[in-house]
């Protein structure tokens, strides 16, 4: 993707970013070729950041939802542990009288 920022920078800017970003490049390099390169990189390192950004947000909410599972386990062997010393106390408690 590099070589085809430097070559075809308004080509490069449109497979990254679409048709907005293929204009606004076509015109920087109908202005200066710099000025084309400079904002297809930016507009293609935008968009491998943007993927990284979402598998990352992806990868965070499945952690959330499988703690959210491990919480409620969690809390569900919790009560059922204090129902359970509940009921032993309550047998003691009849037993002693």
């Amino acid at each position: 993707m590099l070589i085809l920022c430097i070559f075809l920078p308004p080509i490069a800017a449109g497979i990254a970013g679409g048709f907005s970003s293929f204009l606004i490049n076509l015109v920087l390099t109908c202005i200066g070729w710099l000025p084309g390169i400079v904002h297809a990189y930016m507009v293609t390192k935008n968009a491998r950041v943007e993927e990284k950004n979402e598998e990352l947000v992806n990868t965070i909410k499945q952690d959330e939802s499988s703690n959210n599972v491990k919480q409620k386990s969690i809390f569900n062997n919790f009560l059922g542990g204090f129902a359970f010393a509940v009921i032993i106390y309550s047998i003691y408690l009849l037993n002693k009288s």
